[in-house]
């Protein structure tokens, strides 16, 4: 790739927000992305072509649309997961099993009031994904967390790899930008950039939103099988 060409790929403040944004909100859809950017399709579909032809970012069909995320920034079963759990339903799905271990998938659609069969499509692509696995005892299915599900809830899956770290700053040197990381953490890096259009640094800073919990109101609230009457689970997932 000419050196010019490598040196507007993040240089393009455009391009620099889009990928920010897929870094902060990865799984993303095109519709989505361009209302957030207000951009026009054209505009946007042009820019992301450069970002997936020089492997910054990615794209994959989910449930019959594309969706974009960053390349490296986490793991790939980990982009998986929050995919999964795009939807308000899944989220629901999903803490009910955290709140209720053991349940079924019958009693998750009674509770949350949610039709059995979305029940069972949330249900089924969380136990292929990794999310929840199921035991079936007699002729009843129960369902638990698995072990990506665990690691998920624990945050230990939203985090900036390193891997990422250097894959971006061998991107942004083999653009002689004289990229310096000013700033790293697990859940955010902030890296400087010549600008030499521009006459000042840029910086890109990719901050991750931690796996957060909020409190139900009280009429929402769902006792864990294995806890006491001290010990309500009260926090849902917000992605």
């Amino acid at each position: 790739m000419p050196r010019q060409r490598r040196m507007s790929l993040l240089l393009h403040p455009f391009r620099r927000e889009l990928f920010t944004i897929l870094c902060e909100s990865p799984g993303t859809y095109l519709l989505e992305l361009a209302d957030m950017l207000e951009s026009p399709l054209g505009t946007l579909t042009w820019h992301l072509r450069i970002l997936e032809r020089e492997g910054l970012v990615k794209s994959t069909k989910f449930a019959g649309k594309r969706v974009y995320y960053p390349n490296m920034l986490r793991s790939e079963e980990a982009e998986l997961a929050f995919l999964t759990l795009r939807s308000k339903t899944a989220q629901r799905i999903f803490l009910y099993v955290v709140n209720n271990p053991g349940c079924h998938q019958e009693e998750m659609a009674e509770a949350l009031k949610v039709h059995h069969d979305t029940i069972r499509w949330h249900v089924d692509r969380m136990i292929k994904t990794g999310l929840l696995r199921v035991e079936k005892v007699g002729r009843k299915k129960k369902h638990y967390l698995e072990r990506l599900g665990r690691a998920l809830l624990e945050g230990g899956l939203n985090s900036i790899s390193e891997t990422f770290v250097m894959f971006l700053m061998e991107k942004l040197e083999q653009g002689c930008l004289n990229p310096e990381i000013r700033e790293k953490t697990p859940d955010r890096v902030t890296i400087r950039i010549d600008c030499p259009d521009r006459g000042k640094d840029c910086f890109i800073t990719i901050n991750l939103r931690e796996w957060q919990f909020s409190e139900f109101d009280e009429p929402d609230v769902v006792r864990s099988a294995d806890a006491g009457p001290d010990q309500r689970v009260e926090k849902a997932h917000t992605l």
